[in-house]
């Protein structure tokens, strides 16, 4: 703790922002560069990708390995599962023209339009459809995922102990980049509704944590009806893809928002030096019924944000365990803004850096089966708490 504290002294986070500073400096940088510099080199190489789907459809990640040979192994990763299909390709001036075999499944590459941006750049549209395919560095995906993790729950602190670095990203910041996040090309409605929800999630619990809100109940019921709203997103999503795990998924979201409640009422601002909204009646089962089924539910609908999704569920699951309990809520909406936010600033270098996890229907079916188990087990907990309760009540004679 003491470490915690030194590093997020005064001094430290001027430090911390001025890094953060020039390495989106750097990253916009390199992008002004590759634009001016049209055809660029060779593509041989790995280039990844994710296409927003229509509804029903979640997202699309595509890696594309180009070899100098003439061919190019393509993995699609989608709702039903995965696909991987070996291809012929060619470059004309700016143009990719890849060619399937027959019978091949993966055909809207050849029929869309892929041109070469810049070298670092891939453009492709197929109708509704469209991207930017970036060059995949594994090295890098592995370096990024331990950075987002770390800083994820540096900002979790700073947030916890800065007011005023909570309000400046939550009430100022989601407001200044509305034209710069319209422009990057994110389409999926789901993205868009969650990180507002999320930005107003976090905008809502710092007004309890610092105003008289945090005494009034409905202020209270609010918080949790936040996070229930949270997980009814999903559960929507989850539902109009119609698939069978994606089904089960859903039923665990639904049985995850009915067990939620408990303890409502004692939810606000403790008296320590930070205000941390807390919420101590809030059981580490439930929440880890809750990492579960959020992480199948990613996996399920959006397979190329599967690997940066579970350490944005482990930098609030963490400090909520070994840092301080009970701020488990509040840490989430933190660290979930936080994640959706760099994310829309840079959504193509994000997507480029994912690791791809295995995605086979027996294992999508085995997570959703332990998504539903937990929910379920929890719910009977939940059950079993309100009849013992019952029966521990005097009854009042008339």
């Amino acid at each position: 703790m003491s470490f915690i504290k030194k590093v997020l002294s005064s001094n430290i986070t001027k430090l911390l922002f001025g890094i953060f500073f020039f390495i989106a400096l750097v990253l916009v940088g390199n992008t002004t560069y590759a634009k001016t510099n049209n055809g660029g080199e060779d593509i041989v190489g790995t280039w990844q990708g994710i296409v927003d789907g229509n509804r029903g459809e979640g997202g699309l990640i595509y890696r594309l390995e180009f070899n100098p040979k003439g061919t190019v192994t393509i993995i699609k990763q989608f709702g039903k599962g995965q696909i991987t299909e070996k291809k012929s390709w060619k470059r004309d001036e700016d143009k990719i023209i890849i060619n399937s075999n027959i019978n091949d499944n993966i055909t809207e590459l050849d029929n869309g339009t892929l041109r070469v941006i810049d070298e670092k750049t891939i453009g492709y549209e197929n109708g509704f459809y469209k991207t930017e395919f970036k060059q995949h560095n594994s090295v890098l995906s592995v370096f990024h995922w331990f950075a987002a993790l770390t800083g994820l729950m540096i900002l979790n602190e700073l947030f916890r102990r800065k007011k005023w670095a909570a309000i400046g990203f939550f009430f100022v910041l989601p407001i200044v980049m509305i034209p710069l996040w319209a422009s990057n090309g994110v389409t999926y409605w789901f993205k868009w509704v969650k990180v507002y929800s999320a930005v107003a999630g976090s905008v809502w619990f710092t007004l309890v944590r610092f105003t008289k809100l945090g005494r009034k109940n409905a202020a209270k019921m609010v918080a949790a009806l936040i996070l229930s709203a949270n997980i009814t997103e999903a559960v929507i999503q989850d539902f109009s893809m119609g698939n069978l795990p994606n089904i089960l998924n859903g039923i665990a979201g639904i049985l995850s928002i009915a067990t939620l409640f408990y303890g409502w009422k004692e939810i606000g601002p403790d008296d320590s030096k930070e205000k941390d909204m807390v919420w101590n009646k809030m059981s580490l089962f439930w929440i880890i019924a809750y990492d579960v089924w959020n992480w199948a539910f990613v996996y399920l609908n959006f397979p190329g944000s599967a690997s940066l999704q579970f350490i944005v569920i482990m930098s609030c699951t963490i400090p909520a365990i070994f840092i301080k309990k009970g701020t488990w809520l509040q840490a989430r909406a933190f660290t979930l803004a936080a994640w959706f936010m760099y994310y829309f600033t840079f959504p193509r270098f994000t997507e480029s850096v994912e690791l791809l996890v295995p995605r086979k229907t027996s294992f999508m079916l085995a997570i959703a089966i332990l998504s539903i188990t937990l929910n379920l087990i929890y719910t009977f907990i939940s059950i079993k708490r309100y009849t013992d309760s019952k029966k521990d009540t005097p009854e009042v004679s008339v």
